[in-house]
């Protein structure tokens, strides 16, 4: 299998992962709301115009419904479509073996993705010696905010560098196009955190 094919796959593989695991949220996050409000399938399905089998099959993340779906069921019995697509909350998650993704001379290791309920993702880098690594530009809302571990890392934005060192952070607003750095012969590690909430 060529290089390019094996790409595809993973990128297919990755597609299907994410779909299912949102397949899954919306019906946890159905069944609560359902049980919580004391409705049957059948009172739901009376109230949302949409099948019993198909609300079992959404709860039971064997079908992951339409945005039409979503919204007959979301006016049905007075949901939010965040509360649906939101992460389940857990009072205590562990984050293991998270596997580094090699990307332009940095190594990231997600450690917390984005959750819609937090606005937040956070992240591990580490950036290769002499190595700039280009970001784009985000909404007006976005603020990153760089943890410096080990090395010393630079952020370039405007054409004018700011540098944190061990115990040092770095807050900015990430609505530029900015540029991650290392300048130095040593590798810079990095915990990155980005808000997405304004």
């Amino acid at each position: 299998m060529d290089k390019l094919h094996a790409n595809d796959e993973l990128d297919m593989y990755e597609k299907f992962a994410v779909t299912d695991h949102i397949t899954r949220i919306i019906g946890v996050n159905l069944k609560r709301a359902r049980q919580a409000r004391g409705f049957s399938l059948d009172e739901v399905s009376s109230l949302t115009s949409v099948s019993k089998s198909m609300l079992s099959d959404i709860e039971r993340g064997r079908k992951c419904p339409t945005v039409a779906v979503l919204y007959k069921i979301c006016e049905g019995i007075h949901v939010s479509l965040p509360s649906l697509l939101k992460e389940p909350d857990k009072i205590v998650e562990v984050v293991k073996d998270q596997p580094l993704v090699h990307r332009n001379g940095v190594d990231y290791q997600p450690l917390f993705k984005y959750d819609i309920g937090t606005s937040m993702e956070i992240h591990r880098a580490c950036i290769a010696p002499h190595t700039e690594v280009p970001q784009e530009a985000h909404s007006e809302r976005v603020w990153e905010y760089v943890l410096v571990i080990e090395g010393v890392f630079t952020l370039i934005i405007d054409d004018e560098a700011y540098e944190a060192r061990p115990g040092e952070a770095i807050k900015f607003l990430a609505n530029k196009k900015h540029f991650f750095a290392n300048r130095t012969d040593e590798p810079v590690w990095v915990f990155g955190i980005a808000y997405f909430g304004g």
